[in-house]
This record gives C-alpha cells, sequence and structure tokens, in this order.
C-alpha cells in the first residue's frame, strides 16, 4: 500500500509560484500550505553554537500536560551558549517554534524550524519523550540533509505514544557535496534552492467510491519551474477548522513515521496537464460506519501541512536505488533511539 508549509522560502521548498496552470489549463492562484497560528516555545539556535554541537533546548514548561489542555505559556528566550568554534566566523540563527498534540490514544509534537542563517545545513534534531514521573519513554531523531538557507519546515515527532513532555536538542553541520549520496541532496555540487523553484496547490475534497465510501483526497497541483527531477518525501496532517488534528496520512496507510508514505515528482516540463497534478488518499469512512458524520466536514475550512523529510534529483535516487547503492529508509526516516 503506497501513498500517496505552505512551501515558503527557497527550494522546492522556496516558493509558491505566483500563478500556475491547472489540469485544464486555466490560469489559478496558488493555495499556499496552511499556517499553525499558535504555536508556541520559540527558541533561537545562535548557528555558531550549534555548528559546535553545544546548543541545545529544554522545552518541557512550554509542551507540558497544561499546555496540551488549553494551557499558554511564554516563550523561553533564547539560548546562548559560548561557541568553541574558532575556524569560522558563523552568523544568524535557526528559530524553532512547537506545539504538542493529542490524537486518538497518542500525543505528537509539531516543530516549525526557519533557518535565518546564510548556510546550508545538515541538520540534526534529536527530541527526548518523558512520562509523568520524569522518565524518558522514548528518543527519537530525525536528520534533514541539505536544509537551505532562508527556508522553514514543519517535522512530527510521534513516538507512538502517550508522553507528558518534550524536550529536543539541535545540532549542525555545513552542507558539503563530497560523495555521490551527497549529491543526490543536491545538483551539481550546489543546494537545489538554486535551481529549483516548484509549489502546489494543496486542494482537499471529499469523493465516493463504489464501496459507498467517502474518502478525503488531496490534490497536489504542481507548479514552478525545475533544471532537475526532483522527488520530496514527507507527511501530510490535516487540522480542522478548530486547529485539532482531524487526519494525518498514517491514518489513511497504517504507517509509521518511519515510512515515506508521500511522494511527489516535479518532472522537467509539464508537457502533459494529465500528469499535472496528483491525487492522495488520505482518510476514508463508510457510510454505514457510526463513525460516518453527515453532512461531512467542510475540507476548504481544513489546514493542510506537509512536513519534508528530505528532497533528492530524481535522476541519481533512481540510479542509486535501482542498483541498491542507497535506501533511503537509512537516511530520511526519523530513527528511534530508545
Amino acid at each position: 500500500m503506497k501513498p500517496y508549509k505552505r512551501i515558503l522560502s527557497m527550494l522546492l521548498f522556496l516558493a509558491i509560484a505566483l500563478t500556475l496552470f491547472a489540469a485544464c489549463g486555466k490560469e489559478e492562484e496558488t493555495a499556499p500550505q496552511g499556517e499553525v497560528s499558535d504555536m508556541s516555545g520559540e527558541q533561537h539556535f545562535n548557528i555558531g553554537d550549534i555548528m559546535s554541537n553545544s546548543a541545545s533546548s529544554t522545552s518541557s514548561e512550554t509542551v507540558s500536560s497544561e499546555l496540551s489542555q488549553g494551557g499558554t505559556s511564554e516563550p523561553s528566550g533564547t539560548t546562548e551558549t559560548p561557541s568553541t568554534d574558532e575556524t569560522h566566523e558563523w552568523s544568524g540563527e535557526f528559530v524553532i517554534t512547537e506545539k504538542k498534540y493529542e490524537y486518538k490514544d497518542s500525543n505528537f509534537m509539531l516543530l516549525n524550524i526557519t533557518n535565518d542563517t546564510g548556510t546550508n545545513c545538515d541538520l540534526t534534531i534529536t527530541g527526548t519523550f518523558y512520562d509523568e514521573a520524569g522518565e524518558v519513554v522514548r528518543i527519537q531523531q530525525q536528520i534533514y540533509h541539505n536544509f537551505p538557507t532562508g527556508w522553514s519546515n514543519y517535522f512530527i515527532f510521534w513516538p507512538q505514544m502517550k508522553f507528558d513532555t518534550f524536550t529536543y536538542e539541535l545540532s549542525a553541520k555545513e552542507y558539503e557535496n563530497l560523495t555521490t549520496l551527497d549529491s543526490m541532496f543536491s545538483y551539481n555540487g550546489q543546494p537545489l534552492s538554486d535551481r529549483v523553484t516548484v509549489g502546489w496547490i494543496p486542494e482537499l475534497f471529499w469523493r465516493d467510491d463504489i464501496n459507498n465510501t467517502a474518502m478525503l483526497m488531496c490534490r497536489m497541483i504542481r507548479s514552478g519551474t525545475a533544471e532537475c527531477e526532483v522527488i520530496l518525501f514527507g507527511h501530510i496532517l490535516i487540522l480542522d477548522e478548530n486547529g485539532d488534528v482531524y487526519t494525518w496520512d498514517f491514518d489513511a496507510w497504517n504507517g509509521d513515521l518511519t515510512t515515506n508514505t508521500m511522494v511527489s515528482w516535479w518532472p522537467h516540463i509539464e508537457e502533459d496537464p494529465l500528469y499535472a497534478y496528483d491525487n492522495k488518499l488520505l482518510y476514508w469512512v463508510s457510510r454505514d460506519s457510526p463513525e460516518y458524520n453527515e453532512p461531512l466536514p467542510d475540507a476548504t475550512n481544513f489546514t493542510f501541512i506537509f512536513a519534508i523529510q528530505g528532497a533528492v534529483v530524481g535522476e541519481l535516487y533512481n540510479t542509486l536505488g535501482a542498483n541498491g547503492t542507497v535506501n533511503l529508509h537509512d537516511y530520511l526516516p526519523p530513527k528511534n533511539l530508545k
């Protein structure tokens, strides 16, 4: 069963095109990815600090059970640790906000990270989950290869269990294209953001199938330009009109955070409008099920979040994957360290 932020600045990542031609050839305005307005616990990480792997964030106060029950918290300010790196004059910072969600029988954290530095980095985020007794219940790590300067992205930390508080640490190194694998996350030695501008209209709608089942679909209508074929990996989160979790792609495909269920292709030229979009199934419910509600929620009131896990050059990915040189599941998904 294969699956099917707004793109903020630069890269595939960077800019949503101002206009695009949809499948019918009609010019439409883009509908940027939604934003979560009540993120909190803003942290600032000086790039010199995290380049020396010495900066960390203890965000228990901002993501405690009080917050998850509707409480509020003030940003905990700037983390300042003297940098031990004397060989570079790094400038700028990473800015992180966060929110804790409860969904079904588990909790998860949504982080938004912005690279306000002039450096493209391999970024490592290590999250630790604690129970009410303060005991560590899980440690999870995500690595984003070649996180471009000027870009923001959502990250989902899901331990697949209940937890009380959450902390994270951030470390980074300057991105370098030294190997064929590194090249897969860049293009001719440069970040993809120097070569690619893509975006999409995230269109959500309900559709019935022949089995009398209501299906929530996401149509990703492509826009933008590319000098190379690019593949995006990540997960989709859908929030309802109240900002609560309505569904995510894990529901539809029984996946977990270590499975790259969303795959989007961005070819060189969109000559055939039939291939200008992808339909992806996010959620379904039988009309005979007690879960079914009539009328169905208005999907136009939903907020669409795409937490991108990685972007790769299609040609290299296809070549290295086909000959067994590389398995992206070793490089893109989060890893459970405990």
